[in-house]
């Protein structure tokens, strides 16, 4: 049976506040089911907020890759100018609201602005996983990356893969001989 909306979105909001839809219930109406498929790409309005249901995307600048995101985490299109491009690499199911829409809400509702603001600190923990792959020894990348990211080889090319690892494709095939 399919989940609602309110179920769905209880997934993302329950931990930071579990009163969420008696506190803010216009949060209910702000977010509209968008679908993806396989090589689309997302929107990219300032502040857009997408909560990933289902599927992983990729965060690009130009072509090197910056980030992954899976289902269950949120992808939040920075604030200001930039040169991203977020791809779904899977058929996808997200939620999604505009900066807008929540700056409205947190006008009239000031409960907002801490699942905000968590959602904000949450894309640095994303953001500071990557720092601290590239700063890992190349030995821990592969685990580093695979604990996860456990499928992650499926939706990416080998190439692409030791980019984002900041390694080279001899390199992680010989990481991942000796590790099967």
């Amino acid at each position: 049976m399919r989940k609602s909306k309110k179920e769905i979105l209880a997934i993302f909001f329950k931990d930071i506040n579990p009163h969420w839809a008696s506190a803010i219930p216009e949060l209910l109406d702000a977010f509209e089911e968008m679908r993806f498929v396989k090589g689309e790409y997302l929107t990219n309005h300032y502040g857009d907020l997408y909560l990933i249901v289902n599927g992983f995307f990729g965060k690009y600048e130009k072509t090197h890759p910056v980030r992954y995101a899976i289902t269950g985490e949120s992808l939040m299109i920075p604030n200001q100018r930039h040169h991203y491009q977020f791809i779904a690499l899977t058929d996808s199911i997200t939620y999604l609201t505009t900066r807008e829409q929540l700056f409205t809400i947190n006008q009239k509702n000031h409960q907002l602005f801490p699942i905000y603001a968590f959602l904000m600190d949450r894309q640095q923990q994303y953001l500071d996983y990557r720092e601290k792959l590239l700063s890992l020894p190349n030995q821990d990348k592969y685990d580093y990356v695979f604990d996860r990211y456990p499928d992650i080889r499926r939706y990416i090319k080998h190439k692409e893969l030791a980019r984002f690892m900041g390694i080279s494709e001899e390199l992680l095939r010989r990481l991942m001989r000796e590790r099967e």
